[in-house]
């Protein structure tokens, strides 16, 4: 927040902004409480640690929301992101006595008195090994305690009450273990699981629908002639780096680029801020208009490698806290480039491997959940396993509160639904490949987790993994090529 008078501390937990906002009219029911745009749904996360932080601190509080005059001093933009504050989210009336839920009446005191909101507490109070399930149980108790509270309350069927009074529960809960970060950041992010996104549909008059009805047809009738002419006259020498626009549009919920925008974002001071360079670009720092920090990858016109697809069609259809967020891409004269959101802490080499390293074993622990994590929902994906075939330390960056998310999918690949595995051209880095993989290119899920098998080594360690130089790489390649011909040659004669 831009006014010094506020009196919420919202610097031990800043705000990040929400990438996906870029040209995403969406809304969200943020903890099924709040109804808010997709670019808020960050904002709210860091309200209600602050708010808990507020109550923790002043031993004298009973109620979770401060005065309306403290709340308004509270009401400007976030500092990282102009366009999001508290009045253009909606959450104005997050103030003591601005309703009955937010009022004396449901005082921290009277809370601390109601079974459902000491079964609520008691069921959030740790998250372990097995979040997915802690989280469920959690979730399911905050919802009994609002019903009940509302019930009491005598407001049942009133939005605005049901919503201040979700955020009461969650913050009060949070409130009680401020002392431990980790678990807050766990609870945060476990409620998160209650937003209700809104399709935005909109109630159309008869007559207006079969009017839509008659172009809908009429526009599908067209498209069908002009998909048969493409076929008929289709140009079979295409280029498979030039993606066009038709395609893109296809990558739902990426915002495209123009160039000039990007060259905008990256040269937003004197000089181009390098980020880091890899065998298929090099990474700048960027800031979008809306203030925005992003990180722009350059792909070189060199890369012969289907890189820049691989990682739009990967990342395009896939959303999780612990993988980096594509937000969009731009191919515009002969150029490519794909934008990320920016993690402000580098990456996990850059930290784990200096003698100054600040990672504590606790935090490294939470590091290889969080990543495992991110891990499992790639081997799960819904329309097969995603195998990222480069899990190391430098392609798991840290955001500015040491949040780990996978990044770098230009050698991911997906098996279909009845496939275990595929024999393909073997990519990755020495010293992580799965031996298997790299003696007969069989690639599976488990060569992912031999990868993040040795990351937790070295997690463990704080050791390099072994390095290879290029002569020594090339003949261990050779030899293996060689065995496997032999190996190949003993089996056909027998």
């Amino acid at each position: 927040m831009t006014n010094a008078a506020c009196v919420l501390n919202l610097t031990s937990s800043p705000y990040e902004p929400q990438g996906e906002c870029i040209n995403n009219p969406r809304q969200i029911e943020e903890w099924k409480s709040i109804k808010t745009s997709l670019c808020c749904s960050n904002a709210l996360t860091v309200l209600g640690k602050a708010l808990a932080l507020q109550v923790s601190l002043d031993k004298n509080a009973d109620s979770v929301f401060i005065q309306q005059e403290k709340w308004v001093n509270c009401s400007g933009p976030f500092l990282r992101q102009s366009s999001v504050s508290i009045q253009s989210c909606g959450f104005g009336n997050l103030y003591f006595d601005s309703s009955v839920c937010s009022g004396s009446r449901l005082s921290l005191s009277s809370m601390k008195t109601q079974k459902s909101f000491l079964n609520a507490s008691e069921s959030c109070s740790q998250f372990g090994y097995s979040f997915d399930s802690d989280c469920s149980t959690c979730t399911a108790a905050i919802s009994r305690s609002k019903v009940q509270f509302l019930n009491d309350l005598d407001v049942v069927g009133n939005d605005t009450e049901e919503a201040i009074c979700g955020v009461a529960i969650v913050v009060a809960i949070a409130a009680q273990r401020m002392s431990n970060p980790l678990y807050v950041d766990d609870l945060f992010r476990c409620v998160s699981a209650l937003d209700v996104y809104d399709p935005g549909y909109v109630k159309l008059k008869f007559s207006l629908v079969k009017a839509v009805l008659a172009f809908l047809i009429a526009t599908i009738v067209l498209v069908l002639v002009i998909v048969l002419i493409k076929h008929v006259i289709k140009n079979k020498k295409q280029d498979y780096k030039h993606v066009k626009a038709k395609e893109i549009a296809t990558w739902s919920g990426l915002y495209r680029f123009s160039k000039a925008e990007i060259e905008t974002a990256i040269n937003f001071s004197n000089e181009k801020k390098c980020l880091g360079r890899g065998s298929a670009g090099t990474v700048y720092k960027g800031i979008l208009p809306s203030g925005q920090v992003v990180a722009i990858k350059h792909i070189y016109k060199s890369n012969n490698s289907d890189t820049f697809t691989r990682e739009v069609e990967g990342l395009s259809r896939v959303r999780h806290p612990n993988l980096v967020c594509l937000f969009g891409c731009c191919t515009e004269d002969g150029e490519q480039y794909l934008v990320y959101e920016y993690c402000s802490n580098g990456n996990l080499a850059q930290h784990l491997l200096r003698k100054d390293t600040f990672l504590t074993w606790e935090r490294r622990v939470k590091i290889l959940r969080d990543c495992s994590l991110g891990l499992r929902y790639l081997h799960h994906y819904i329309d097969g396993c995603i195998v990222h075939r480069d899990i190391k330390l430098t392609n798991i960056l840290l955001t500015e509160n040491l949040e780990p998310k996978l990044s770098d999918f230009g050698l991911a690949k997906m098996l279909g639904m009845e496939e275990s595995k595929v024999f393909t051209d073997v990519r990755g880095t020495i010293g992580y490949m799965d031996p298997e993989y790299m003696s007969n290119a069989k690639l599976t899920c488990a060569s992912d987790i031999y990868s993040f098998g040795i990351v937790a080594l070295q997690l463990l360690s704080g050791q390099k993994v072994i390095e290879l130089d290029l002569d020594a790489r090339d003949q261990l390649t050779r030899k293996v090529v060689y065995f496997n011909h032999l190996l190949h040659t003993r089996n056909m004669a027998m």
